[in-house]
């Protein structure tokens, strides 16, 4: 694939690239019960930590791609790298983005952590460098412990919170993953009035999603899912307040004003814009694949980013499949068919309907009939 054919995969389905680094792989400091990666993450808890060589690789890579750059630190917990990893991202940054490259983007840090390990000292660095960071939250003391919880099986709650408000001590906005569990399914006020006080600037809620065991412990019904987000929309709708977006009203707003969503999971074709990187330098086309060997795509050490994604667009092409059900569907603009990764890991392929399709359908028609009644 020619340089002008590569832009055009690219820069036609996502205006920027994302950049998924897990510093250290899988591990993490914590014990979530309902965690996607299920026993695939317990295999590599003693992964080494990410190398300067694999990551000085990643910072050179990247430029070549010529469209805004993300690079999302993710796990695993990527906290658990330390400071000095970071401070030798940004100093690769500086020396490769500012000195030589041809590159006429826009580069940000973005962390997604669960923020039991931010101190005073990483959250100085993290705001002098322009670090963005997001945590998960699930609620109230009750709920977010009954899910989140060290290996000991003790709360994180009261630490994220902590940590939330050291950064906010800052002047700092902070966005925060809230999953729809059984144990907040119906607090759909608690939840977001906890949310709020937590001091999170903007949310998304996920669904919760099985496990590579299949595992659905923590998963409620259909159900139950729908009716908590439609009673969180009515009230996100009524608070009507702009410096508290909730991205997934946003995208089906977004989508009903003519515009596109803010996810990957609800773009057609969004996966194309995303590349995770693993600590010994592994690449995948999504952190969700990580250690799924028929998923990896190549090394950093053995090949440049730019050469790997050219040659592993049959792989990003499968994992974009629609389903006929899909193809002619009022809603495919702002859904997308969904998570590629659940699709699969819920149905055995790519080219099936997103698992929680009835309830998307239930609340985009929910927030149409809203806003048109808003304007009538």
């Amino acid at each position: 694939m020619n340089q002008q054919d590569r832009k055009g995969v690219n820069m036609q389905t996502r205006q920027k690239m994302t950049f998924i680094i897990l510093p250290v792989g899988l591990n993490c400091n914590i014990a979530c019960r309902y965690c996607y990666h299920g026993a695939v993450s317990r295999k590599t808890r003693k992964q080494d930590r990410m190398s300067d060589e694999v990551l000085k690789r990643i910072m050179i890579d990247a430029p070549q791609f010529q469209s805004d750059i993300d690079f999302l630190w993710h796990g695993g917990e990527p906290l658990l790298a330390g400071k000095d990893h970071f401070k030798k991202a940004i100093d690769f940054q500086r020396q490769t983005f500012l000195t030589g490259a041809i590159f006429n983007g826009r580069v940000r840090n973005v962390i997604q952590s669960n923020l039991t390990l931010l101190s005073e000292n990483l959250c100085s660095f993290f705001a002098k460098n322009n670090f963005i960071l997001s945590t998960s939250i699930d609620g109230g003391r009750d709920v977010h412990d009954a899910n989140r919880v060290f290996a000991n099986g003790s709360g994180t709650h009261d630490r994220v919170l902590k940590s939330i408000r050291l950064w906010r001590k800052r002047g700092r906005n902070i966005g925060a993953v809230s999953l729809v569990t059984k144990s907040n399914v119906h607090q759909a006020i608690e939840s977001l009035k906890m949310l709020k006080e937590s001091g999170i600037t903007s949310c998304n809620f996920h669904f919760c999603a099985q496990d590579e065991s299949g595992s659905i412990n923590a998963i409620p019904t259909k159900e139950e899912t729908l009716l908590f987000f439609k009673n969180v929309f009515d009230l996100w709708l009524e608070d009507d307040n702009p410096d508290f977006p909730i991205r997934n009203f946003r995208n089906v707003l977004r989508t009903l004003c003519g515009g596109k969503p803010l996810d990957c999971t609800s773009n057609i074709n969004g996966c194309y814009g995303f590349m995770a990187i693993t600590a010994n330098g592994d690449v995948y086309p999504c952190h969700r694949y990580v250690e799924r060997n028929n998923f990896r795509i190549g090394n950093v050490l053995e090949s440049s980013l730019l050469e790997i994604y050219d040659r592993s667009q049959s792989v990003y092409r499968n994992m974009c499949s629609l389903s006929e059900n899909c193809q002619n569907c009022e809603w495919l603009n702002a859904c997308g068919n969904g998570c590629a990764f659940e699709r699969l890991t819920t149905n055995g392929s790519f080219k099936s309907t997103d698992p929680e399709c009835s309830i998307k359908k239930g609340l985009f028609k929910h927030i149409k009939d809203k806003v048109e009644h808003l304007f009538m």
